[in-house]
This record gives C-alpha cells, sequence and structure tokens, in this order.
C-alpha cells in the first residue's frame, strides 16, 4: 500500500489553507493545517503527527513565519521548511532560506511550482534522514568497536599480567634454586633485586627497563647452578683455575636463559655483572659505559650485598666498611656516579 507523504500546512489565511489542502489531497499527499505559528508548535508537541515538509506562510499574526523558523529548525532540524511569501516580498523570502528555509514560494501558488518544490523539499528529507541513519549505525558501530577495544585490551593487559606473573614465579624459584646450592647466599637475589630497583628509581627508566633489571637482578647468578658446590663453598681462596671454571657462570647463567625469548632482555646483566669499569672485568673485559648502566647498577648492588653478608671465606663486613669498600672501587671496579647516588640516597637502607 503506497504511504501517503505528510506535509503540515500553517498559515491564517482560510482560503488559502483549502486551496492547498485540496491541491496536496489530489497530488497524492497527507496534509494537516495549522492556523497558527502557536498551534503548529503544540500540534507538533503532542508527538502523534510528524510531518515530512512543512508549507508556512511568513506574514501571520502572533508568531511570525520568521519567528517560527528557528523553532521549528531547532527541535526538527531534519524537516525542511518552505515559506509561503508575497510575489511583492522576494528580500523577505530570501531572507527566510538565510535563517534555514528550505525554499520559498511566492503566491499566488502555482500547482506546479507547489508540487516541485515539494518533492526537492521530500527528497532532501529523505537524503537527510538516511545520512541521520548512517550517522547513528556509525555512532553505534563506534561504540561497540571501542568497547570491543577496550574489552580486547582488557583481556591482552590481564593476559599479559598473568605471564608476567607466572614468569616472575619462574624466576623465583630459579632464583631459588641457585640460593639452595649456595648455602650462603639465601636471599642475595631478592636483596640484589630491591636494591637495584630501589637505585635505578633514581634515573629516569621506563617501567619496562626497570622489570628488565628486576628479573636480571634476581636472575644474574644463575649460572652458578652449573659451578661445582666443592666451589661455591669453599672456605679458602680459589685458585687461578679455580677461579677460571666459577668465572665461568656468567656464561652459563647466559646459556641457560637464552632459551626462553622472555628472558632475552636481562641476558646482558646476566652476562656482564662481573665486568669492571676500568676494563678489567669478565667475561669480556668491558670498560667504562660499554657495559649497560642496568648492568653497572646491578654491579654495585651485587657487590654491596655479598658485603654485608656472610661468604665462606670470611664473615660480613660492617655498613661503614662495605660503603668504604665502594668508594675505593669507584672508577675502577664501579662507576662513580651510581657509587656516588647509591650512597647519598641511602638505598641500602631498603634491606637493612
Amino acid at each position: 500500500m503506497l504511504q501517503h507523504r505528510k506535509i503540515l500546512i500553517i498559515d491564517d489565511d482560510v482560503s488559502l489553507q483549502k486551496v492547498l489542502g485540496i491541491q496536496l489531497e489530489n497530488g497524492g499527499y497527507e496534509s494537516s493545517v495549522a492556523e497558527s505559528g502557536q498551534r503548529a508548535l503544540e500540534l507538533l508537541a503532542e508527538g502523534s503527527y510528524q510531518p515530512e515538509c512543512i508549507l508556512s506562510d511568513i506574514k501571520m499574526p502572533g508568531l511570525s513565519g520568521l519567528d517560527l523558523l528557528p523553532l521549528l529548525k531547532e527541535q526538527y532540524p531534519l524537516v525542511p521548511v518552505v515559506m509561503l511569501t508575497a510575489h511583492t516580498d522576494l528580500e523577505t523570502g530570501l531572507k527566510a532560506m538565510r535563517s534555514g528555509a528550505y525554499d520559498y514560494i511566492t503566491k499566488p501558488v502555482r500547482r506546479q511550482t507547489l508540487f516541485e518544490t515539494i518533492e526537492r523539499a521530500l527528497q532532501y528529507y529523505d537524503v537527510e534522514q538516511e545520512n541521520n541513519k548512517l550517522k547513528e549505525e556509525n555512532r553505534r558501530y563506534q561504540e561497540n568497536l571501542e568497547r570491543n577495544i577496550e574489552e580486547r585490551t582488557r583481556e591482552v593487559i590481564d593476559a599479559y599480567q598473568a605471564l608476567k606473573d607466572t614468569n616472575l614465579a619462574v624466576v623465583k624459584v630459579l632464583a631459588e634454586t641457585i640460593e639452595a646450592k649456595d648455602q650462603y647466599t639465601r636471599g642475595h637475589c631478592n636483596r640484589v633485586r630491591m636494591l637495584s630497583r630501589e637505585l635505578a628509581s633514581h634515573y629516569n627508566l621506563s617501567e619496562q627497563e626497570i622489570e628488565v633489571l628486576e628479573y636480571g637482578a634476581l636472575l644474574h647468578d644463575i649460572g652458578k647452578i652449573g659451578i661445582p658446590e666443592k666451589l661455591l663453598n669453599k672456605c679458602d681462596i680459589l685458585d687461578k683455575e679455580e677461579k677460571a671454571v666459577f668465572e665461568d657462570h656468567t656464561v652459563i647463567g647466559e646459556k641457560i636463559l637464552s632459551i626462553i625469548e622472555f628472558f632475552n632482555p636481562c641476558l646482558t646483566i646476566v652476562r656482564h655483572h662481573h665486568e669492571r669499569w676500568d676494563g678489567s672485568g669478565y667475561p669480556d673485559g668491558l670498560k667504562g659505559e660499554e657495559i649497560s648502566l642496568l648492568s653497572r647498577i646491578v654491579q654495585v648492588c651485587d657487590s654491596f650485598d655479598a658485603m654485608t653478608s656472610t661468604r665462606p671465606y670470611r664473615g660480613e663486613l660492617p655498613l661503614d666498611e662495605a660503603l668504604g669498600e665502594l668508594k675505593k672501587g669507584r672508577e675502577s671496579q664501579f662507576d662513580a656516579d651510581i657509587v656516588d647516588l647509591f650512597i647519598a640516597q641511602k638505598i641500602y637502607r631498603c634491606v637493612l
């Protein structure tokens, strides 16, 4: 069944109301009439009637067409409004279009002009309706997309956090495995981690770099798994051959962790935590800033905790003496700036 397009006529001239109504109905349209601007607003406010095009006279008592136009455009922005104006008042019609009217028709209204103007207005209405529908669909799509992205992002973050928690648990187990083999270093790896993180907080490092540092600190001695226990727990000073075997723990540690891709970022720390600022360290004889910052941080923290812990070949050193040893190692064993920061900021308090 053909659905008639709805046209609202707003005019105080009863004779014009009848003429327009008859022409529109004969042309297949459904027309309604409001005798004033105020009545038109009341009719529209009832909500039961939604016109697709409005014909409004400009000169009416009370609320004029020009006064009514902005109210209609504000409340019904998609409905085209065609103004009716006297033949001698074209400037007013143009003014109405500048104020938001779709078009204007001069009186007396010619039937052909009326239908041509209304058809263009209805085509405009249909296009605007379709555009508005597409905008609404796009808005809903964007909202759903954003919601899906947020949900997916949360899932990825949760999965990544779960992976991090699992990896951290693995790291702690590995650290405990090292310490179970060397009775004198129980808690050493975790203390080095705590010291390193505290020291690193004074540098402009990203959270990702801090995370790498913590893993590297926890695992820096993982290579001791491959060192005979008799060397790890020997009470006397190691001879040259034994020392060479012991020093292999940095390379062994790197090889063990290189199997797991997740640990690749911290391999440098594991391999180089016994390098020295003056180039006399092992295994690669790196010097100065050839040694990564993260490795240099772990060097200082590892040495401090080793000095303040009991070892098979000596007892623990008092705090002042351990700090004095760090000072002596400035620019030979350690990065002087890192030592100075460690002491000035009293980094050691986090493990005491």
